[in-house]
Parts: C-alpha cells; sequence; structure tokens
C-alpha cells in the first residue's frame, strides 16, 4: 500500500483534509539546493544562509519584510554588502522559483480522490505574498480549485506553528479540529497541529 493510499484509508475517519505547499504540493529543492554554492561564491556560507533563515525567513513569511530585506539582513549578518538587483533575480529564481518548480502528481490526486470520496479540502501554507501572487496562484492552480479553505501567512500575518493560524484555517474550512486531518513535511508544525486537537502526520518527501 503506497503512502497516499494509507492516508486516503486514514481520512475515512476525517471530514476535512488540510495541505500544507512546500515540500507537500510542491517538491522542496533543499536537497542539494544550488542556491548554497551560489551564496558561498558571495561570501555567505551555508551556515550564515541557515542561521539567516532560522532568524529571519518567518518574518518574510508572515509578510512583515520583504524578499530584498530578507537577503539584505542575511547578508548583512555574514558581513556583506547587501545584494544587488542582480543578484537578487538569482536568489529569487533559485529560492522562490526552487519552491514551486516541480509540483507532486501524487498530491494533486490524492486530493481529488478525497474530494470525490466528500472530504474537504484545505491548504494552509507559510507562504510570503510576493511567491503568492507571483507564483503560486498562477502555478498550482489545479491544486487551488480542489481547496474548499486556504489559508496563506503572508496575507493574514500570522504562521505555522502558532495556534492562531491553525485556529483560522479551522473557522474558514468550517470543520472542528478533532475532523480535520493536516499533512505538512515539518514535523514541527504536524506536532503542533496535534497538540491543537488536529488528527495530523509528516507528509513523505517526493
Amino acid at each position: 500500500m503506497t503512502f497516499a493510499d494509507r492516508l486516503f484509508e486514514r481520512a475515512a475517519d476525517v471530514d476535512g483534509v488540510v495541505f500544507d505547499f512546500g515540500g507537500v504540493i510542491s517538491v522542496s529543492p533543499v536537497k542539494d539546493w544550488p542556491i548554497y554554492p551560489y551564496c558561498a561564491a558571495k561570501g555567505v556560507d551555508r551556515a550564515a544562509m541557515d542561521a539567516g533563515w532560522k532568524k529571519y525567513r518567518y518574518l518574510w513569511d508572515g509578510g512583515f519584510i520583504t524578499f530584498e530585506e530578507l537577503y539584505g539582513r542575511i547578508f548583512a549578518d555574514a558581513g556583506c554588502p547587501p545584494p544587488d538587483a542582480a543578484t537578487l533575480a538569482d536568489l529569487w529564481e533559485l529560492d522562490s522559483v526552487g519552491w514551486i518548480r516541480v509540483l507532486r502528481q501524487d498530491t494533486l490526486e490524492l486530493m481529488r480522490r478525497l474530494k470525490a470520496a466528500g472530504k474537504k479540502i484545505g491548504i494552509l501554507s507559510n507562504m510570503p505574498p510576493d511567491f503568492y501572487e507571483q507564483l503560486y496562484v498562477p502555478r498550482a492552480a489545479e491544486y487551488r480549485a480542489l481547496a474548499d479553505a486556504e489559508v496563506i501567512s503572508g496575507l493574514v500575518k500570522m504562521y505555522k506553528p502558532a495556534k492562531p493560524i491553525y485556529d483560522l484555517m479551522v473557522q474558514r474550512i468550517g470543520l472542528p479540529p478533532e475532523r480535520l486531518l493536516f499533512l505538512d513535511d515539518v514535523p514541527s508544525n504536524v506536532e503542533a497541529a496535534r497538540s491543537y486537537g488536529w488528527q495530523s502526520e509528516v507528509y513523505p518527501a517526493a
């Protein structure tokens, strides 16, 4: 039995299934990510990149800073000048576009099966407004068309794993937490959902 088949059977006990985006609807680019050697060539090594993302990325996801500000802060912490326009364009291609370059057909088929079985579908993602507008909306239309509710961190100024964004999904999808199954590739987001009364599982990498 495939993971998708097992999840479909598991969903018999719920009324709605909520999907994350990165790593679930899309294939994560993090393995062998070319952004690391690119930034290392600019003077920002992998440790500095990881530290910068941990320190600042939630602010971009939450719509509190821009992509330019995100990388400006990361480069500044590494003692480098802010990235120029050409470098920012490269970073956008490597980072943002990398997160939507490959969309998961197995997830799309699972969403279709669940929808046909009468389950409500939700999409709950930490996603910046510029990514949402420029990449997600035009490229993930098939997935979005199946969703009964969508909550995007950068549009609502909150983010996982904080409880308010999960509560907002409960409100929008119109189902209590215990009747929802949440699928995310980040264990801390899955554990948070469980602590809020949801059913939840870590989604496997493609």
